[in-house]
């Protein structure tokens, strides 16, 4: 099936997701970028998912466990920083200087600005956040308050499966579930049961 057009949609809208080593951006590494491009048309595009290679890794240990994240493997297949700021530089410039979303976006900008302290020229100004989204719209009545704002629990509600904590996965679902958010308020759209 394909995607209906998201109406008030009129430009892609780049989503993003990382896994990092903890919770700060001055100490903890940032290890994985997904990213994947929401077309106007609602269709998830664009797939990529970069490894960051760090000449340490100072981690969490509880972090690592929630990721899975194997270091050593990682370190194998991981790419020094400047490629990777360069590598999401190009997949940004692809489509031009749009928007960044993802779900709870202030953690991930807070790491990606380590790896890009220009994020602002490379992504538009304006961002788009699912986890403040869908706050606004049960407060609405348009979500059931009971669902709560965490991913898994709107992907369920949407009826997507996936793995929690791998950067391109979260990323590609987070997009979808922005779609669904527009959609659910598109004129004529009945509130969910």
């Amino acid at each position: 099936m394909t995607p209906s057009r998201l109406a008030a949609l009129n430009q892609p809208i780049i989503f993003v997701d990382t896994e990092t080593g903890g919770r700060d951006p001055a100490r903890h590494p940032l290890l994985t970028v997904g990213l994947v491009t929401l077309t106007p048309r609602g269709e998830v595009t664009r797939p990529l998912h970069l490894r960051v290679r760090h000449e340490q890794y100072d981690v969490d240990e509880e972090a690592m466990a929630v990721n899975g994240i194997d270091l050593a493997a990682h370190d194998a297949e991981a790419r020094p920083a400047g490629e990777i700021a360069d590598a999401i530089r190009a997949y940004a410039g692809e489509v031009g200087r749009v928007m960044l979303g993802g779900h709870n976006l202030h953690f991930d900008t807070g790491f990606l600005r380590t790896l890009l302290p220009n994020l602002g020229e490379v992504f538009r100004r304006g961002r788009v956040d699912t986890k403040l989204t869908a706050q606004f719209l049960i407060h609405a009545g348009r979500l059931p308050r009971k669902l709560g704002t965490g991913l898994d629990g709107l992907a369920g509600h949407f009826g997507f499966e996936y793995r929690a904590h791998d950067a391109l996965e979260d990323a590609a679902v987070t997009a979808r579930v922005y779609a669904e958010l527009l959609r659910l308020t598109a004129p004529g759209e009945a509130e969910p049961s």
